[in-house]
């Protein structure tokens, strides 16, 4: 009776990781960085050309206190933190645009303004790209191709990750995980300085390319904190098959302090934020013994913990917390 049915699947009863899943098999996967890596890589003598593509609607991502050269900043940022994570250097970004017509030239001004200037920032020249008309919300498409002389770093390990290999992070936490709260609880944000600073202008440090140089025999994976610490994290996990034990979170003193105000936790701040940017890798065990100098040497580089290969992710504390694997995902966030 109900044979030759069609079951209509709509996407929002699958969020986008597994919207992506069903897609793959149409996609040819890149051989340096292959699917679900967030950028794709081609190998054209001795370098390696790393290209990305990230955007996002207005709606969703622009907090009450952004005007459009902050949304414009943010975007380029945005694709940019994706292949700075593979170990590529920002040469050039694109911008797809779609604004209302009842926009007006100075907003459109900015936006470009905002797009130029975080390239600028990230060592990228920002070539400009293609103007659209929405009749709705408004819309951002970046393109970043950086160069790196090193071989790009998968999300997925080229090899067998062991038990003991160290995950490292460059960067503190918390700061987003507030901006969330402070924007969706209404929250006057002009006290907290450094929660304006993160949203307005996320920056990815170009220093960690150098790092990454210094580390290239040992670097096995590495991806950017674009979804939250927990959701990349579990990102790692899931894609290398093993687990997480995680000792120590960098914490962001004024996310402490927005906490104690708000009565909430701080390592919830840290781990369930979203778009700070920063980078997780995972390296060989083996250099551990260099850790203190490169610590020295590279400010804001910290340990996170270190794999396992029980499937599992969390924070070692008296209770032992299991990471719960929740971040931005479209399709299901509202």
């Amino acid at each position: 009776m109900f044979r030759g049915l069609k079951i209509m699947v709509i996407l929002k009863d699958l969020g986008e990781k597994e919207v992506l899943n069903r897609i793959k098999d149409l996609i040819m996967s890149s051989r340096y960085l292959p699917y679900p890596d967030d950028a794709i890589a081609i190998r054209v003598n001795e370098k390696f050309f790393i290209i990305n593509i990230d955007g996002f609607s207005f709606k969703n991502a622009r907090y009450y206190w952004m005007d459009y050269y902050d949304v414009g900043w943010k975007a380029a940022s945005a694709s940019i933190s994706d292949v700075i994570a593979k170990g590529g250097k920002p040469a050039i970004t694109l911008s797809s645009l779609g604004v209302r017509r009842n926009m007006n030239v100075r907003g459109l001004r900015k936006i470009i303004r905002g797009l130029r200037d975080s390239s600028k920032h990230h060592s990228a020249l920002y070539l400009g790209g293609d103007l659209n008309e929405t009749p709705r919300d408004e819309w951002i498409d970046v393109v970043t191709i950086a160069i790196s002389e090193i071989h790009p770093i998968p999300r997925k390990s080229r090899k067998p990750l062991r038990e003991g290999d160290l995950v490292l992070t460059w960067g503190y936490y918390g700061l987003t995980g507030a901006a969330l709260h402070a924007h969706y609880n209404k929250i006057d944000i002009a006290p907290w300085k450094k929660v304006l600073e993160k949203t307005k202008r996320p920056k990815v440090s170009l220093k960690i390319l150098d790092l990454f140089e210094n580390l290239k025999e040992y670097i096995r994976s590495s991806e950017d904190v674009s979804d939250g610490l927990a959701e990349t994290l579990w990102d790692l996990s899931r894609v290398n098959n093993i687990g997480f034990r995680i000792s120590n979170i960098p914490i962001e003193e004024e996310a402490v302090e927005y906490a104690k105000t708000y009565n909430l936790n701080p390592l919830d701040l840290a781990l369930y934020g979203g778009e700070d940017y920063n980078i997780v890798f995972i390296v060989d065990k083996n250099v551990a013994g260099k850790l203190r100098d490169l610590k020295m040497e590279y400010y804001g580089l910290e340990v996170l913990g270190e794999v396992i290969y029980a499937k599992k992710v969390y924070v070692e504390t008296k209770e032992e917390r299991v990471i719960v694997g929740r971040g931005w995902e479209y399709f299901k966030n509202k």
